[in-house]
């Protein structure tokens, strides 16, 4: 099976299907795709929305994080990512929404953007109304992810990793620490060095 993933390693959601990648020790091939400005018309061909990330596997592409992640899932070996049990597989889902719809859209999206995006890449000024907004939804949102983390639980769900542990790695420490998230962080490094919003300088 020949793996290809399109999108940058900034995005979450890339993050995410290059962390189930790696947990199921497959190998794959990153192809650079930022997403900013207009996407081009051979990229709308394979992601109509022009979103990130687009899983291409032997020339057929899924353009959907989650999406891609189920089939991964179930063609790929190794432990599965979706819990068997129909309520804990549905409170996961509603998690991997939360964080996208909260703490992705209200916190870590406008701090990526104005703290680096801006200055780094498009030569605007820092908007410091923007980052103080973001700034103030982080207790309500972290907090509610704090809620959910049972007493002496590993992961979001209890002891077994599952696919919002891999969302939420961002905020994790113990998830960072994880080969497979030290080879993202690698190629990060090797890719933007010190700007990386991923670990500190």
């Amino acid at each position: 099976m020949h793996l290809k993933v399109h999108g940058t390693i900034f995005s979450p959601w890339v993050r995410r299907l290059i962390a189930l990648i790696e947990e199921k020790g497959e190998t794959f091939e990153l192809i650079n795709v930022i997403p900013l400005g207009a996407p081009d018309a051979d990229f709308l061909a394979m992601s109509p929305l022009g979103k990130v990330p687009v899983l291409e596997v032997n020339g057929r592409h899924m353009p959907d994080s989650l999406a891609a992640s189920v089939y991964l899932d179930a063609v790929l070996p190794g432990p599965s990512v979706f819990p068997e049990d129909p309520w804990q597989h549905g409170w996961m889902l509603w998690l991997c929404d939360f964080l996208g719809t909260g703490v992705f859209s209200k916190v870590e999206a406008p701090l990526f953007i104005e703290r680096f995006i801006n200055p780094n890449m498009l030569g605007k000024a820092t908007d410091p109304d923007v980052v103080d907004a973001a700034l103030a939804q982080i207790p309500y949102h972290f907090g509610y992810l704090e809620d959910q983390l049972q007493a002496g639980a590993s992961f979001l769900l209890g002891d077994e990793m599952c696919l919002v542990d891999l969302t939420a790695a961002a905020y994790i420490d113990r998830l960072l620490a994880r080969p497979s998230f030290q080879r993202m962080l690698a190629r990060e490094r090797q890719a933007v060095g010190a700007q990386s919003p991923l670990f500190d300088a």
